[in-house]
Formats: C-alpha cells, structure tokens, sequence
C-alpha cells in the first residue's frame, strides 16, 4: 500500500501530542497527527486539569522551573486558542492551595517551600493561616483540624478534556491533518525517513514525533529495548454537584467548572491494573471528609482507576532516539501543565535545534543512552 507522506508525523493525540502539532503549524510543513480511536486508558480523561506547580520536584529545580515557565505562557495560549477556534475553554489562573490537618505537616510544607526558594532563586507562594485560607475561599466550611494551607498564584484549573477538544478543532485551521487510526507499529522508512503502520495504511514522514504515553514502550523498540517509564495509577472519587464554592482549587479535592468534586492525590505501581481498590479509594475519601466536611453529605456518583505515564525518575522525557535524531520522545506525567511550554518551547527542538536550556537535563541521556 502506497504510503500517505508528511513532513511530520505525530503518533498520539492526546494533550501532548496534540500541542507539539499545534506549536510545530505555520512553519510551511506538511504535518498529521495519528490518534487512536479508542476511548479507553487516555489520560486527559482521568485528569483533573490542575496547572500545578508549587511543591514540586526540590530534588529536580530545572523541572520546577519548567513547570512555572509553562505555567506563565498559559493565558496567551488559551487565548490564542478561543479566537482561533472561537470556543471557550474553562480556566481559572487563580493560584492554587493545599491544606494541611495539623501543625506537623503545615510546619512540613513551610520548610519545603523555603527550601524550594533557596533552590529556584524565587517562588511565588507562602504558607497561610486558617484565616488567611477562610478569606480565599469563603464558601468553604472547613474541617476543624485545617489549620492552614500551602498557597501559590502560579497554579490554576483547566478543564482537561475542553483543552484536548479546543485543540483538536485548532488543528485543521492551523494546517494540520488529524487521522483517527489504530498504530501498529513504527519503523526507519527503506527509503529514509519513517513510517507508521496503521489499519488505515502506511504513514510516512521525514521527522517523527512519539507522543503516545505507555505506547510509546512498544513503539520505540525499533532503537531502544526498554524506555525507563511505567503505569502510574491513580484512583479517584467524583462526589454529585454542588453550588460552586472553589475557584481557586484545592489538591485532592478539587472542584470542577460543572459543579462535581473530584477527590484523589495516590500514586500506586500496580502494572496495567485498572481496577478501583475500594480499601485505597476510602483513605482518599476519608482525608477529603475531614478537609472539607461537606462532602460527608453528598452522594458519590463514580469512581474509577487510570494509568498515568510516569519516567522512572519522575521527570519528563524529551529526547531524540539513539540514533534516529529525527525521531523526538515524548513522555510527561504533567501534560496539561507543561502544554503551554510543549506548544511554545519544543518545536524547534523537534526540527533540530537545541532544548531550552532549562530542560537539556530531560533528555534519555539521563538513563545512559547515547542519543
């Protein structure tokens, strides 16, 4: 079968695949995107949509640093997309907030902080009292043993699943082909470049972007035997609507644009176990009741189990395959905050150029590959 050509090839439409292809548009290439159709085990599905920055990653300060720079080129980007699309996206950048329940883990998280101003040279948060937290979200009851909170106005809310929709209809306005078809697998091209086999036929291109999560273990063998990264579950509970009462949101128990309440924070290693443990769901339901009593009340109206991609040292993945420098890797655990950097920041990575320097660290050279 004769192949369908490109100059760019993006295997995976979700959040990160589709925001390289948006970023890589108005550079005169020819550039399709292959999304599989299935519904099932995609993770802006099981997303909260937090933009979250704060109280992360001490032991990697660049992949902070990453995460704030993305966070700063968001409002443009969405923006960007409204008027392009001339859809709406839900999102609050409104900073973002994590209680604790004791003096303990407050005094904890303070001395993180401090430690993650030392390390990045600023950060814009602080720890908060009770009253202090009680003025920045007054319709929130809070459970007698809050005492305060971790506070920073880099963090945000978007909806997850209207950013991947706003992005997708982005695509053809902008000059990007967007398949929906079942990739088999990928290979070097006999003729140079590369290409992706799917039910819908052959795909080729001269440059080639892997951006499909856990797939991306299969895809690669063609240059590598093992990628360093495995399934993260995670498990959460989605509580009936409520008035909405958080528009700043809160880790763990975030409230969303329609008015449910997604509650949910573990991180389990259980392979490609997908089952709802009820034993684990009931901690997170029980340490949400004693943050925010209110939800005690209400009704639970699902939950559900899903795989997050995560590298085995919690840092993104972007690099070039060993010996392939026209095939560019793309593994992140945080695709929704680091979008904006995706869009804005990797493309000329993509077509040959250099990382930003902030995350010339991420590379596979990491994990001593030669690449």
């Amino acid at each position: 079968m004769q192949a369908t050509e490109s100059d760019v090839l993006v295997v995976g439409g979700g959040v990160s695949g589709c925001a390289l292809a948006y970023g890589l548009s108005g550079r005169g290439l020819k550039i399709t995107v292959l999304d599989a159709p299935t519904q099932t085990n995609m993770a802006s599905r099981t997303n909260v949509g937090l933009i979250w920055c704060q109280s992360k990653f001490l032991h990697l300060p660049d992949y902070a640093r990453w995460g704030f720079l993305s966070s700063s080129l968001f409002p443009a980007l969405t923006r960007e997309l409204e008027e392009i699309t001339g859809e709406h996206i839900d999102v609050n950048y409104t900073g973002g907030i994590i209680p604790t329940l004791s003096a303990e883990d407050y005094d904890k998280r303070g001395d993180y902080i401090d430690k993650l101003r030392v390390a990045l040279g600023e950060y814009p948060g602080c720890m908060i009292d009770r009253t202090e937290l009680e003025k920045k979200l007054p319709g929130i009851q809070w459970g007698p043993e809050v005492c305060g909170a971790a506070w920073c106005e880099a963090d945000g809310l978007i909806d997850p699943l209207g950013l991947l929709r706003v992005l997708r209809l982005a695509l053809p306005r902008v000059g990007v082909n967007r398949k929906q078809t079942l990739v088999y697998d990928v290979r070097p091209g006999k003729s140079g470049g590369y290409e992706a086999i799917t039910k819908d036929g052959v795909f080729s291109a001269q440059r080639l972007i892997l951006a499909a999560g856990l797939s991306n273990r299969r895809l690669v063998q063609f240059a590598l035997k093992k990628l360093p990264v495995f399934a993260d579950k995670g498990q959460v509970l989605l509580v009936e609507r409520m008035p909405f009462v958080m528009p700043i949101p809160v880790l763990g128990c975030t409230q969303t644009f329609a008015g449910t309440t997604i509650i949910g924070f573990k991180h389990e290693r259980a392979g490609h176990h997908i089952e709802v443990e009820p034993e684990s769901v009931s901690t997170e339901g029980a340490w949400a009741m004693r943050v925010w009593p209110e939800l005690g009340r209400r009704r639970v109206i699902r939950t559900w189990a899903a795989l997050r991609i995560m590298p085995d040292d919690n840092m993104a993945i972007y690099s070039h395959l060993p010996g392939h420098p026209n095939v560019t890797l793309i593994n992140t655990h945080s695709a929704v905050t680091m979008a904006a950097a995706h869009v804005r920041l990797l493309p000329d990575y993509i077509l040959g150029g250099e990382l930003p320097e902030v995350a010339r660290g991420m590379t596979l050279r990491r994990f001593g590959f030669a690449c």
